[in-house]
């Protein structure tokens, strides 16, 4: 068999689920806009569940994007909630 046809058969070994929820963890907090400090996450056959709580919406879209960007899975589940703090 030359390497062409060869290279059809060996598959990249899949991310283990804890790498990849470490990785996820380590984008969001590494990102300018996301307070990633109580945002978990879990990721269980072909989904990543996102739960916790940020103080806007879009915190806790660009979480559910950093997540979708950074795996191949089918489904992101964003349970994370949002708590806006009004001053006193």
């Amino acid at each position: 068999m030359n390497q062409e046809i060869i290279s059809r058969y060996i598959r990249q070994p899949a991310r283990l689920p804890a790498e990849l929820r470490a990785r996820i963890e380590r984008e969001m907090h590494q990102h300018g806009e996301v307070d990633a400090t109580k945002i978990g996450v879990a990721v269980r056959g072909g989904q990543v569940l996102l739960w916790g709580s940020v103080a806007s919406e879009h915190e806790r879209s660009l979480a559910g994007q950093i997540a979708a960007r950074l795996t191949a899975r089918t489904s992101v589940i964003n349970h994370i909630q949002v708590f806006r703090t009004t001053p006193s």
